[in-house]
């Protein structure tokens, strides 16, 4: 059980955002994801968002008893609303929502922090300093 190489909690225990488990492209690793799914689960993620476009990695998902939700928006236009509007409803309930792409963390850092701002009123900027002290390069 090995713990994602890029990782970030946007809100602890409640929200993360990290590339693809296994790594992204053409470095993803089956072993390697299936010990980052592993550790999610332990760490309290009952749904895992995934905006890529294609559909890798579902199975692996329900493989391990996550609930998951595909969302290919990362490049279209209201993709963050998008994405927003389904992680508002699965953060209702106990637990923790991981959100990825493939390997680019851009639009997942942006989408957490759309939601921070949006629901604590944390200001977006500072989100992204957080983000990018965790490794990620995000933008807007």
């Amino acid at each position: 059980m090995n713990e994602p190489r890029r990782f970030w909690w946007a809100r602890p225990n409640k929200l993360c955002a990290l590339e693809r488990p296994g790594g992204g492209g053409r470095s993803h690793r089956p072993t390697r994801r299936d010990h980052e799914i592993e550790w999610l689960k332990a760490n309290g993620v009952h749904t895992v968002i995934s905006t890529m476009k294609t559909r890798h990695s579902l199975a692996a998902y329900d493989d391990a008893g996550l609930e998951w939700v595909h969302v290919p928006a990362e490049e279209e236009e209201g993709g963050v609303d998008q994405v927003l509007t389904i992680l508002r409803r699965k953060l209702r309930r106990a637990g923790a929502v991981a959100i990825h792409a493939n390997r680019r963390t851009d639009f997942v850092t942006a989408v957490c922090a759309a939601y921070l701002e949006d629901r604590y009123g944390t200001p977006f900027e500072e989100s992204l300093a957080r983000a990018a002290k965790a490794g990620f390069i995000p933008s807007r």
